[in-house]
Formats: structure tokens, C-alpha cells, sequence
């Protein structure tokens, strides 16, 4: 049991440290003419993503076993690769410093490195790295890509801008970016959004009066309304 719940964690830190290269952090952070502090987003933003993508996020230390062992199963269960279990942690990982290949061999490379980066980098320094690197479709990395080009607000000033049913819309974008894609599949796409929204109120981060009113707004899509109802 000790191995399991200290060892076996520390011993796979200590292995995932050596696949973490510094220089691809600093390059996103001081390269990247769109990278956004964390600070300059307003709280529904990330708040959003963390809802549909690790809602347990700040209670783990970059491996959620839960999650894990369930998608493990849903797995069996289907005779397919239906669900990852990663956490943003292992999402951050995987992107900086791994394939996108679905072995086990890149699995366990990921949590090793997510267990490392957790020891060596606040939650809040991982989350702002996480947004600013994952893919969101259309060729668009980072967030502040992203809001510029599907709503336009891609400076500080615009993102700070952006409502809850837009941040709610880009959050649902990591899991499937082309197959959620709000211009290409509308109706899937707010079909997620709303999925999104619905944990936000699940986890009261939202009223249930603040969900309804992010399903109803009206949101402009690279200057075209998007109706509601993803028609």
C-alpha cells in the first residue's frame, strides 16, 4: 500500500522530470504574441474548463485515479478508446512534450510528467499554461488565438470580455476540436456548450438562472450570429 499511495508516485515524478524540457514552457510564455496570464481571464473562463475537463483539479496532485480507473473501464466496456481520464495536468503534458499517439507507453509517460510538473508548478501557473497551449481547432493554439478568431476578442482587454456562454463554447472545444467545431457543427457545438454549462450548475459555479441565461445569449461567431438552438 505505501508503494501504491507514496513511492510509486515520487519514483514516477523523479522519471517524469527528465522528459520535462524547460525551454518549451519559457518559449510558450515569452514567445507566444497571444499567451494570456491567468489574471487577465475572467474566472468563468477558466472556471469553465476546469468544470468539463478535471473538476477534481485542485484536489489532485496531477493524477486522478478516479477518473482514471472509470475511463479504464468505460474502455473495456466498449471494446474501444472512448475515454482518456486525463487530467489537465496530463493534457498539459501530453501537448508540450508528448505524442498524441494512444499507447499505454505514452500514457504512463504522461502521468509520470504531470506527477513531476504538479511538484515543480503552482495550480494556477499549470492551468494558465494549460490554456495557453492546448489546441482549440481551426489551426488555433492557445487561448487568446482562439477567442480572436471565433469571437474577435483575442487582446487582454477583449478576452476580459468574453460572457459565460462564449467561455463555455471555447471549454468545449479540447475534448474534439473539429468534431465540436461551432463553425462547422453548430448544433454539436452547443450541444457540448450546453453539457459544459450544466456542470458549471451542477458544481455551483453557476445559478441555475446563470445557466439559462448563457443557453439564451445571443452569440456572434467570427461576426454571424450563432443561433441558440445550433440550427
Amino acid at each position: 500500500m505505501i508503494i501504491f499511495t507514496y513511492l510509486l508516485p515520487v519514483l514516477m515524478a523523479q522519471a517524469g522530470s527528465s522528459w520535462i524540457d524547460e525551454s518549451k514552457i519559457n518559449t510558450l510564455r515569452s514567445e507566444n504574441s497571444a499567451y494570456i496570464p491567468i489574471e487577465q481571464m475572467p474566472p468563468h473562463l477558466w472556471k469553465a474548463f476546469v468544470a468539463i475537463e478535471d473538476h477534481r483539479f485542485m484536489q489532485h496532485d496531477g493524477v486522478d485515479l478516479a477518473a482514471l480507473a472509470r475511463a479504464i473501464w468505460i474502455d473495456i466496456r466498449s471494446g474501444s478508446y472512448q475515454q482518456g481520464g486525463s487530467t489537465i495536468t496530463m493534457q498539459l503534458a501530453r501537448n508540450l512534450f508528448l505524442t498524441h499517439d494512444k499507447t499505454i507507453i505514452r500514457k504512463g509517460k504522461e502521468m509520470a510528467i504531470a506527477l513531476a510538473l504538479e511538484r515543480k508548478y503552482s495550480k494556477r501557473e499549470l492551468l494558465e499554461l494549460y490554456l495557453n497551449a492546448i489546441y482549440y481547432g481551426h489551426g488555433q493554439y492557445g487561448i487568446g488565438h482562439a477567442a480572436q478568431y471565433y469571437f474577435g476578442k483575442g487582446n487582454p482587454d477583449g478576452l476580459r470580455t468574453l460572457t459565460v456562454g462564449e467561455s463555455a463554447l471555447l471549454a468545449s472545444l479540447p475534448k474534439a476540436p473539429e468534431s465540436y467545431s461551432p463553425i462547422k457543427h453548430s448544433q454539436k457545438a452547443r450541444q457540448r456548450q450546453e453539457l459544459v454549462l450544466d456542470r458549471m450548475a451542477q458544481l455551483e459555479i453557476l445559478t441555475d438562472a446563470d445557466r439559462e441565461r448563457a443557453l439564451r445569449e445571443p452569440i456572434l461567431l467570427r461576426g454571424q450570429k450563432m443561433n441558440p438552438s445550433g440550427s
